[in-house]
């Protein structure tokens, strides 16, 4: 299990954001084990990560989601998109602990993480590639490993060649080669 420090230092003490971690976990039904075992998050991660909304939606807001007969989806707004975070936003699902992408306007719904943990630990890991980058020559073949890494974290987050991290690893693997 990774340490505090371990996060402070890839995310940096001014790129943290504290979520009521104790909280959710009393009051939400998903598992403790869906949670990261620190309560923060980073506040912007290139390209792939930002807890800095300034639109429609605030951060740890709840919103029901439609489904049909089945009733709504609760979840909680743990971040957006950096390129459009009015548009796209990730969402913990209170009662499964998976984080999803919201698109806003249609309220389509798209699994980004198995659990709000692996979410933390993409994003720590993801840190950790940006702070030893060193330019283009060499970054896809680390995206490449980097990839690997964190299918072995999270393995539903790479399984549809459409989803969130597949487009993200693949324009990362392939923009930069």
């Amino acid at each position: 299990m990774r340490v505090l420090q371990e996060y402070v230092k890839a995310w940096g003490t001014d790129n943290m954001v504290r979520y009521p971690r104790s909280r959710w976990m009393r009051e939400f039904p998903a598992p403790a084990a869906a949670y990261p075992g620190v309560d923060f998050l980073p506040v912007d991660m290139p390209t792939v990560f930002t807890s800095h909304l300034t639109g429609r939606y605030e951060l740890f807001a709840r919103i029901d989601v439609a489904r049909g007969p089945a009733g709504p989806l609760q979840v909680v707004v743990v971040g957006a998109v950096p390129a459009d975070p009015e548009a796209t936003l990730f969402c913990l699902d209170i009662a499964s602990g998976r984080i999803l992408m919201l698109g806003v306007k249609d309220r389509t719904l798209e699994l980004v993480n198995s659990s709000f943990k692996a979410l933390s630990e993409f994003l720590y890991h993801f840190a950790l590639f940006v702070d030893q980058d060193t330019g283009r020559a060499g970054r896809a073949r680390r995206a490449a490993v980097l990839r690997a890494t964190l299918a072995g974290i999270d393995p539903a987050a790479f399984a549809d060649p459409e989803s969130w991290w597949s487009v993200t690893f693949m324009q990362l693997e392939y923009r930069t080669a």
